[in-house]
């Protein structure tokens, strides 16, 4: 079934982020009051935390985690996929990797959560993007609306914060509004979040941005109540003492997509990244001992605790 928007149906993608927003003009009027609340802090307490090219599901039952989130988004978009019904939800991170397969992987997992549950439908909340000098954010923009008009559900596209509508303009300087993004998964109530605690593994995790790996990963084992990373394997990265001797400033002008909008820790998390890659060039050898990945549990207290799987 095509994308449902206002109860009719997408007849198709339209070729730039503008003509969409003209011809569905009453996003840009749903998202003022979303664009003007405040940044909530989200403690570590029942909080799954997503990364970039990660995304995890689960719904209310779940004693363990009732909120997911993720932050740290300029170009990249934050999705969220929930069935009304169930409250199965799920939530993504994309950078334009793999955005076909993982939306199709994510409107799965609400339904097999949603299965033999009482009836409601699919809807989706799209953040993150803004104007950009390089059209990164539209290119995904339309990525994710092409990827979620192919799906074989009904999708009913409720929120569209992303590029345009989520653009403002600073000191001369185009920034984007929504960072963060959090969902209370027992309410469906989407939010605008920061993150102090992000999990575990953050540098193990990150490795992949960087050495050619493009495969948006399921974090979340619902069924065990078990946050999973891995396997996974590093592509060869030859120059990896090179780029450690070289200064911050080198990091968020070559290796980010918007240099000026990245969030002030930038540099730090990515020279803790080549660090964990140049002590693990091969995880699957140090880190993913015979092949298994990494679980952990997460406590009353919030804290990941590593467990055995």
């Amino acid at each position: 079934m095509p994308l449902l928007i206002k109860g009719g149906a997408l007849k198709r993608v339209p070729s730039c982020v503008r003509d969409f927003f003209n011809k569905y003009n009453h996003f840009k009027d749903e998202v003022v009051s979303k664009r003007s609340q405040p940044v909530s802090k989200v403690g570590a307490q029942g909080l799954l935390y997503v990364l970039q090219r990660e995304y995890a599901g689960t719904a209310p039952e779940d004693d363990v985690i009732s909120v997911l989130g993720s932050e740290d988004a300029t170009t990249c978009h934050i999705v969220i996929i929930r069935h009304t019904g169930s409250g199965a939800t799920s939530l993504g991170h994309f950078d334009g990797c793999d955005t076909e397969r993982a939306v199709r992987d994510m409107v799965k997992l609400v339904t097999n959560l949603s299965e033999g549950k009482k009836s409601g439908r699919i809807e989706v909340h799209m953040y993150g993007g803004f104007i950009d000098d390089r059209n990164t954010s539209a290119e995904l923009s339309l990525s994710l609306l092409d990827a979620l008009h192919k799906q074989p559900e009904d999708i009913h596209l409720m929120t569209a914060c992303i590029t345009d509508l989520n653009d403002e303009v600073r000191g001369g300087i185009h920034w984007p509004v929504f960072y963060g993004v959090a969902v209370n998964v027992k309410t469906g109530e989407t939010f605008k979040a920061s993150f102090p605690d992000k999990g575990p593994d953050i540098p193990l995790r990150a490795g992949t941005h960087f050495t050619g790996m493009e495969e948006m990963m399921n974090m979340y084992d619902m069924e065990r109540k078990l946050l999973k990373i891995g396997p996974f394997s590093y592509g060869p990265f030859p120059y990896i003492d090179r780029l450690l001797l070289l200064p911050d400033e080198y990091y968020r002008m070559h290796l980010s997509t918007s240099p000026a909008q990245e969030p002030s820790g930038f540099e730090a998390d990515v020279r803790k990244t080549l660090e964990q890659i140049k002590n693990h060039p091969d995880p699957m050898k140090t880190v993913f001992i015979d092949g298994k990945p990494r679980f952990y549990k997460k406590e009353k207290d919030g804290n990941w605790v590593r467990v055995d799987g």
